[in-house]
């Protein structure tokens, strides 16, 4: 059979949030929040050349207009609902293992947990990267720091190794 076709005979629970999704739930609405937040009181005092992009370095290498400061909070805010919606249906997810009526929930729960973090820590190094665009724009900060991107890719990589290592003991 098919991969599909096992799809379909997964079982599909309805999972209520833990207090610890919960918990990290709200901490991804306030990091969205803040990011259109810091956009509008900055925006004033913002010059019309600003930084687009930003180099392995983490120094910037692109410039342009500060409109393009917009992308960051709305990029997020559409990455929040689209994570969060996903999440509600880890029964259609892939999965490595065989998803079976033993393991259905914990590996559904893991999954969701994996999202649920992802989700927050994305949402708060964009946060990040907006508020270092604003300080370079305004003279304040010269990057993100060589270091933001291999901890960035640390952090991401490291809840996705958890989240597999987890799984593989839960088949």
């Amino acid at each position: 059979m098919g991969e599909a076709g096992k799809k379909n005979k997964r079982p599909v629970l309805q999972l209520p949030l833990t207090s610890w999704e919960k918990s990290l739930e709200a901490i991804s609405i306030w990091g969205v929040l803040l990011h259109f937040t810091l956009l509008f009181t900055s925006w004033e005092s913002l010059p019309e050349k600003i930084p687009q992009h930003f180099g392995v370095t983490g120094a910037p290498d692109a410039w342009g207009g500060k409109g393009t400061l917009m992308i960051l909070p709305i990029t997020t805010l559409v990455m929040y609902l689209l994570l969060t919606i996903i999440s509600k249906y880890p029964h259609t997810f892939n999965y490595l293992y065989e998803i079976n009526e033993k393991n259905a929930e914990v590996q559904y729960r893991y999954a969701r947990y994996m999202l649920v973090v992802l989700k927050a820590e994305i949402i708060w190094s964009f946060l990040y990267i907006e508020w270092i665009t604003i300080q370079v724009a305004l003279g304040k900060a010269k990057g993100l720091g060589n270091m933001f991107l291999p901890i960035f890719l640390i952090i991401n990589f490291g809840t996705i190794g958890v989240y597999f290592y987890k799984a593989r003991k839960e088949r």
